[in-house]
């Protein structure tokens, strides 16, 4: 069981970070409020 749920706990970090990844490059659509991002997401941030 232990071994069932170091696979699910890595593959729910792996998840997390793609998408963590993914709204640091994106933009809110609401049209007066972006909440503040996290310092370590903004460091995910692609330079184009």
């Amino acid at each position: 069981m232990k071994k069932l749920n170091d696979v699910v706990l890595k593959l729910l970090a792996k998840t997390a970070y793609a998408n963590a990844k993914k709204e640091a490059n994106s933009a809110c659509l609401c049209l007066n409020y972006q909440p503040k991002m996290p310092e370590k997401v903004r460091k995910l941030k692609s330079k184009r």
